[in-house]
């Protein structure tokens, strides 16, 4: 256990118990080198990086811990993040909802798997990271009752024309296909053994987020040269890359354009705070 941040409620018997419910997992680590986002405003992790005032990982987990389909969080991040009750809201945040920490490995994958072993009897699992400040619980509910309905691993998506009719002049990164452009919107849930098992998918899918066709590229050439010309529809290139993995991953688009809002850049940043300040 991280001990700079103790949890104040690991007994799952002290709060209340849903059905179906989901173990969160939020990555609040940061990759090798400077962060821009964080070293612009004096910070070491990104996670800590306030948004109209508030630190983008309370934000995160004040959505999640606002749907009753998520029963324990696990908060993934290193030593030095500091502890809970050092960060603004943080505990108000998690409104009694149990909890964990896990430490952040070298590795994303490593860090999840670190994460799942720790609840050995948790069939389900959401994950997410601390730079999605526009979250809400409302967005989480919507991709959570589309995911419950398929085991395996689902990954959450928002279409090119839901953006850019909020967001005009937005620029986002696109997986072109037949019948749709979607952006990835950082909400990935997995359940069942073969979830689990493919688990790896997730690391593939979090290094290449950003490059498409890299992505692509590693479940073979057909598969590439489907995607380059755009031969497949969405519900296609997921059989494809289910088929490919022994393991089925489902694509679930969300109507919330600001689902697919990150923090990446420091002008990432500056499109949230003018999103929230105009809300």
């Amino acid at each position: 256990r991280n001990q700079n941040m103790p949890s104040v409620a690991t007994d799952n018997s002290a709060a209340p118990q849903y059905s179906g419910g989901y173990t969160a997992i939020v990555l609040a680590g940061k990759r090798p080198g400077i962060d821009p986002v964080a070293a612009a405003h004096n910070q070491t992790y990104k996670a800590l990086v306030e948004v109209n005032g508030t630190p983008m990982l309370t934000r995160v987990i004040r959505a999640l811990c606002g749907t009753k389909r998520i029963h324990h969080v696990i908060l993934v991040a290193a030593d030095d993040l500091g502890t809970i009750e050092n960060i603004t809201g943080l505990t108000d945040a998690f409104r009694g909802t149990p909890f964990s920490t896990s430490p952040a490995r070298n590795t994303i994958s490593d860090s999840v798997i670190d994460a799942i072993n720790q609840r050995p009897n948790d069939s389900r699992f959401l994950i997410t990271t601390s730079d999605h400040p526009l979250l809400t619980a409302k967005m989480v509910d919507d991709f959570l009752s589309e995911a419950e309905q398929q085991v395996g691993i689902n990954i959450a998506f928002v279409n090119k024309a839901v953006i850019e009719a909020a967001y005009p002049r937005m620029s986002r990164t696109y997986l072109r296909l037949r019948d749709a452009e979607v952006s990835g919107a950082n909400l990935f849930a997995i359940s069942g053994s073969d979830g689990r098992d493919a688990i790896k998918f997730f690391q593939r899918i979090e290094a290449n987020r950003k490059r498409p066709w890299k992505m692509i590229s590693q479940f073979g050439v057909l598969n590439l040269v489907g995607f380059a010309l755009r031969l497949f529809t969405l519900e296609t290139a997921f059989r494809r890359v289910s088929s490919k993995l022994g393991c089925s991953v489902q694509p679930v688009t969300l109507s919330h354009a600001n689902a697919a809002v990150d923090v990446d850049k420091v002008s990432d940043l500056e499109t949230v705070n003018h999103i929230l300040r105009t809300e």
